[in-house]
């Protein structure tokens, strides 16, 4: 009989369970499970963070870990970059253009070409921070294959106009425009791969003198194009891709002869191979780009019926199993309840006071341990619009606002019973807050006015109160989080516009303006770090008392940015929140059953581990 040690000169290894790192191919013998287990390449696409706003028609470059998608057909004019977790909005191109062709990576990049609102020449080079014009395409067409860096690209095909398909092909060598090698077939919205002297150009389209979708695969060597093997599936203008070299390439999606088309394929120099991963939602004129041949990011495209996608997803193919990032179903919260207090983590939180409905006040308290609440002490004054900070067995509530009378009550928790401390030097209600039951921050809020909002800090050194910086819009309903020395204020309502997006960082000192918010929204909430936040929830301006105006968008602060994250099955407004940015949950508020609970866990990663068998 055939041994293991014969065929691959070595012995099978026995663990009391799994090795600590094991390579690729590795074989061993797990003593606790009683099996032969192996570590083996997954392929899988799996669901990122959705786009800010929704588009199609966008090029995108770079990685599934840093890409950067431009020219969205919704705003023409539209940037915005990934960090391999989300979106974050970056400066508008100069030019509007609308099929554009690019190359380089997401902090140094080119765009060319257009075809719509006008067939266009226009270059422009991105240096990871603004947008500047360079040198035109010698001819003008948009929808074009783009492959290289930004100082020595390649734009290719592309349709001079209603239908037609053009063969020129042109060198960039980060300002000006050359002549290249024609392809040898005419054709748009073709994507590309590899570098300006080693290039693939995969399928492609034209729609006159009548409508064709290639299979033609051409490679570039720097001077001239030649036939390759033919992409096994006809695509039309919609498939993406990318790749190192003209021997190491990706393509995914698009539009085909038989309809929309998720297959993944592979070109290793010689021939085509299928893989077993396949897009779960993207379809055609989808963004996408694939650094190597193992990753690769598409998101939004052409809606198949209203709205526009705004999904993203990524792929890869590596020893390493994937979970995304994602919201789903907790604990129902014991009695429909809004405006609360919160504080406490994912798995030890805090929820107290609050009204249901107004202007019925409540004093319960509820602890949460990741799955079920259960009761806790009341508090001692029952109201809504209560803020909190600190962890479930120490924590402070301060404040009311309306549906009571406006108060400076201050509250101490200990995990059973809460107490009566010194009091806020202002009253106010529907406050922010951060930090620890022994140095907290309190900020803006309601008061009696007019004006109806303040912007005065207040901290708490686990005594008393006293005067903090001021910050720069004065507002109520916001989001809070952070440390009394290293806070962040989010969005809320203000004095006028009502709605803000502004958002402040304090130092223990002074507030100071930072990046906004991609939403002006009341209610807003947010937990974790200064420089590593998570906000959700909250109400939108428009026409009242409907789901369209609560998002489910939940955003990510980097110290920053915000960066678009996984949504929520269900909005949520003025109902509580408690956690850390990779794990945390919310739940019940003024809308909807007013009891749902969602739970937040971000990405991990885990070795992709399997058993082997004879059969």
């Amino acid at each position: 009989m055939t041994t293991f040690r014969q065929i691959s000169g070595q012995l099978v290894k026995s663990y009391t369970t799994n090795p600590d790192n094991p390579l690729e191919g590795q074989m061993w013998y797990n003593q606790t499970e009683l099996k032969l287990k192996g570590l083996t390449t997954l392929e899988a696409w799996s669901s990122g963070a959705a786009l800010i706003t929704a588009g199609a028609d966008h090029f995108m470059v770079g990685d599934k870990s840093a890409a950067f998608a431009f020219n969205f057909a919704t705003g023409l004019t539209t940037s915005t970059s990934y960090n391999g977790s989300g979106w974050s909005t970056e400066p508008s191109t100069n030019t509007s253009a609308r099929g554009r062709g690019g190359a380089g990576i997401s902090t140094s990049a080119v765009a060319f070409g257009s075809y719509a609102p006008a067939v266009l020449g226009n270059t422009e080079n991105w240096d990871g921070s603004s947008w500047t014009a360079s040198g035109a395409l010698s001819t003008a067409r948009g929808s074009l294959g783009g492959t290289g860096t930004q100082t020595a690209a390649l734009g290719f095909g592309g349709t001079p106009g209603p239908g037609a398909g053009s063969n020129a092909t042109e060198e960039y060598n980060g300002s000006t425009w050359t002549a290249g090698g024609n392809l040898g077939t005419a054709r748009y919205g073709m994507t590309g791969a590899g570098t300006q002297t080693a290039s693939l150009s995969i399928s492609g389209y034209v729609n006159t003198p009548a409508a064709t979708r290639f299979t033609n695969v051409e490679e570039y060597d720097g001077s001239t194009w030649t036939a390759g093997t033919d992409i096994p599936v006809a695509y039309l203008d919609g498939n993406r891709g990318g790749g190192t070299s003209s021997s190491d390439a990706v393509s995914f999606g698009g539009n085909g002869s038989s309809g929309y088309i998720s297959a993944t394929k592979f070109w290793d120099g010689t021939a085509w191979t299928t893989s077993p991963a396949t897009l779960a939602s993207l379809k055609s004129r989808f963004g996408g780009t694939a650094g190597t041949s193992s990753t690769g990011i598409g998101a939004g495209g052409a809606p198949t019926s209203p709205p526009a996608p705004a999904a993203t997803e990524e792929y890869n193919k590596s020893t390493q199993v994937i979970t995304p990032a994602a919201w789903s179903s907790g604990g129902n919260y014991p009695t429909a309840t809004a405006d609360m207090g919160s504080a406490g983590t994912r798995t030890a939180g805090l929820i107290f006071s609050g009204e249901t409905p107004a202007p019925a006040l409540v004093s319960t308290t509820n602890e949460y341990d990741g799955s079920v609440f259960s009761s806790g002490g009341n508090v001692v004054s029952a109201r809504s619009f209560m803020t909190g900070f600190g962890l479930q067995t120490a924590a402070i509530g301060f404040g009311a606002a309306p549906g009571a009378i406006l108060t400076a009550d201050t509250e101490s928790y200990d995990g059973s019973t809460w107490t009566e401390v010194n009091n806020l030097s202002t009253a106010r209600g529907n406050a922010g807050g951060a930090g620890i039951q022994s140095a907290g921050l309190g900020f803006g809020g309601y008061v009696p006015g007019p004006p109806l909002n303040t912007n005065t800090t207040e901290e708490w050194d686990g005594t008393s109160w006293t005067a903090g910086g001021n910050m720069n819009t004065a507002r109520r309903a916001l989001g809070g989080c952070g440390t009394q020395t290293a806070a962040l204020a989010a969005a809320g309502v203000a004095d006028s516009p009502l709605f803000t997006s502004n958002v402040e960082e304090y130092n223990g000192t002074s507030w100071t303006e930072v990046n906004n918010t991609p939403l002006a929204q009341s209610s807003f909430r947010c937990v974790g770090t200064q420089t590593a936040a998570l906000g959700t929830s909250g109400y939108l301006p428009g026409p009242a008392g409907g789901p369209g105006n609560l998002p489910t968008t939940s955003i990510v602060y980097d110290g920053t940015n915000w960066i678009t994250n996984p949504s929520l099955a269900t909005g949520n407004n003025r109902g509580g929140q408690a956690g850390a940015t990779t794990s945390s949950f919310v739940t019940a508020g003024s809308l909807g059953s007013g009891i749902t609970t969602e739970n937040f866990d971000g990405e991990t990663t885990s070795a992709n581990i399997v058993d082997i068998t004879t059969s």
